[in-house]
């Protein structure tokens, strides 16, 4: 049965490094909701509003991945439960389990410096600010299977931890 690992944090948490990571060594596909917000800027200008067309996109290949068989790890900040819902929804028409793992890092000052030095990869995307971070909505999830605080944390041993959680460890 293919399996979704629904990845859910603020950015500076760690989720991309983590989820990126655990794509590969998991040969589970990667989806980057940024990737596709980006992709949405590029095509329309910089200040063009995405509001759920990069979720849209990542439900449409989460489905497609999904029904083909393939795991898949969506990276995405998940912040509402309305778009944590989405990706529910497709697990259960595909016919997939899901798993919903909330990352945090508890440190404020870890995650201002992740904020300040981070690779994003994405060309063109702006840098999020600390400020943006602590302002941003943020709705409980009942459903969070797990939650994995990086803080302090070496990613090999974050990433060996969300191996064991998601049952994708080799």
């Amino acid at each position: 049965m293919a399996r979704l690992v629904m990845l859910s944090g603020l950015p500076g948490s760690g989720k991309s490094t983590l989820g990126r990571l655990l794509a590969e060594r998991a040969s589970a596909e990667y989806l980057r909701i940024d990737v596709f917000e980006q992709a949405l800027r590029d095509l329309n200008g910089a200040d063009f509003d995405v509001g759920t067309g990069g979720y849209k996109r990542g439900y449409e290949l989460a489905t497609h991945h999904l029904q083909a068989g393939r795991d898949v790890i969506v990276d995405a900040v998940n912040a509402i439960e309305a778009a944590r819902q989405g990706w529910r929804d497709i697990a259960r028409s595909a016919g997939a389990e899901i798993v919903e793992i909330e990352i945090v890092c508890s440190d404020p000052d870890e995650v201002h410096t992740r904020l300040q030095t981070r690779e994003t990869g994405i060309e063109g995307l702006a840098p999020v600010t600390m400020e943006a971070v602590q302002a941003r909505r943020w709705d409980p999830n009942p459903y969070c299977t797990y939650t994995l605080d990086t803080g302090g944390r070496e990613v090999p041993d974050c990433l060996a931890e969300l191996l064991q959680v998601t049952g994708l460890a080799a």
